[in-house]
């Protein structure tokens, strides 16, 4: 039926114009790489041709689309798209975003590689790092050295940020250390874990509020960082590892009841873990996390419960709210209408609905009160039932008309996957 709710979806998209045409195009090249990989990949480059031809303002939006389904489907193209001029955060998320997609399609070679050519400290993607190792066999040829090589890279990227507060790439190389730093040569590991307490007492403290299990809580950012590698400096410093709880009265609590930080609250949970699979007790409720704009959580929320119960009622309900928003006079949306809020939350229900009920989900699009938002949702229905991952979602509102000086998208960004 996929193939079916596709070429309807085709149709209906080469008579539609501008970045609507690009849009669907893009869309359906997604859904396609699950079953026909060449025929992705001949859609990705008509969507991305239609995509050139657009005016900068709408063009830049839908090359960062591009980039992402380019990652799912052939990443050797992603050279061949422009990178949109994006604030650092921006550029960070697409990052992360391209590499986890690359990994989800089974693409770690290609996203290995990727993360050797990223070299800006700002937009480089270190906790992507800890996705590619997992899935980079060290026991296999020259398996340890590759991993080596990866690591290294990641360090001298952080390192060339320099000293600068509050940076996103100095929290997240530190996490990615506190991970892998036994991967490093011991001397080696011993000098990395000396320039991250060396920058971290350096720097100007800041607050944070950083709490680990509910006991331990820290309000100095500065001391934080040093119980991220309290595990590290126990075993390649011990000396250094005290002289720094002795002289850090926050650091000094948590190691009382972490001793060797981070690494005797991972044994806590792995010993949990065990006693209660010992006793029979289910380890798979799990949890969910909600983003995004806060008043949306319970719509979000009751996506979930229907991906469980398989009763899509409330949630179409939700999306036929979000339709009248955006095409009510006094809310209206003028920001390109394959962006709307509501176009988004229709292709989140459809997708879900898909992977929880089959081509019964059918039914639901005929709910939907527009033809171009239905074909959206009519794609993301296919791609669930073609077992493609999950979309990632921009959404964007827009209160003012084209030719208005306020003319700005404002971009609500949620992601499904």
């Amino acid at each position: 039926m996929d193939g079916d709710l596709l070429t309807n979806a085709r149709r209906q998209a080469e008579k539609a114009d501008g970045s609507f045409r690009a849009a669907a195009l893009l869309r359906i090249a997604r859904a396609e790489c699950s079953g026909d990989a060449s025929r992705a990949r001949t859609t990705l480059l008509e969507g991305l041709e239609a995509v050139q031809k657009l005016p900068n303002r709408v063009r830049e939006h839908l090359l960062e689309e591009a980039r992402w389904v380019a990652a799912a489907i052939s990443p050797k193209l992603l050279g061949e798209i422009p990178r949109g001029k994006r604030g650092t955060g921006r550029q960070r998320f697409a990052s992360v975003h391209i590499v986890q997609t690359m990994i989800t399609h089974g693409h770690i070679e290609e996203a290995f590689d990727y993360l050797l050519q990223q070299d800006e400290p700002a937009s480089f993607p270190f906790l992507s790092v800890i996705g590619v190792l997992h899935r980079l066999d060290r026991h296999s040829p020259g398996g340890a050295e590759r991993r080596l090589k990866l690591l290294r890279h990641a360090h001298g990227v952080w390192w060339s940020s320099g000293s600068s507060r509050h940076s996103h790439e100095s929290d997240e190389f530190v996490q990615l250390f506190g991970y892998h730093w036994n991967e490093f040569p011991a001397g080696e590991a011993s000098a990395v874990a000396r320039m991250i307490v060396d920058r971290a007492v350096a720097e100007v403290d800041a607050g944070t509020s950083s709490g680990y299990m509910n006991e331990v809580h820290f309000s100095s950012r500065r001391q934080n960082t040093l119980f991220q590698i309290l595990h590290v400096l126990r075993q390649l410093d011990p000396a250094l590892a005290q002289s720094l709880i002795d002289s850090h009265d926050q650091l000094a609590v948590a190691a009382r009841r972490y001793p060797n930080g981070l690494e005797t609250m991972r044994e806590e949970v792995e010993a949990e873990t065990k006693r209660r699979i010992a006793e029979g007790a289910s380890c798979t409720g799990g949890g969910c996390v909600l983003a995004g704009d806060p008043r949306d959580f319970g719509r979000q929320r009751r996506l979930i419960d229907a991906v469980h119960s398989g009763d899509f009622a409330h949630s179409m309900e939700d999306a036929i709210g979000k339709y009248q928003v955006d095409t009510s006079p006094a809310t209206h949306n003028y920001a390109p209408k394959e962006y709307w809020p509501s176009t988004g939350v229709f292709r989140a229900v459809l997708y879900q609905a898909g992977k929880r009920i089959g081509a019964e989900a059918a039914k639901l699009l005929e709910q939907i009160p527009d033809e171009d938002l239905r074909l959206f949702a009519t794609i993301e229905l296919a791609a669930a039932l073609a077992g493609a991952p999950a979309p990632a979602i921009t959404q964007m509102k827009q209160p003012n008309p084209p030719d208005s000086r306020s003319f700005m998208h404002k971009i609500v960004r949620a992601i499904f996957d």
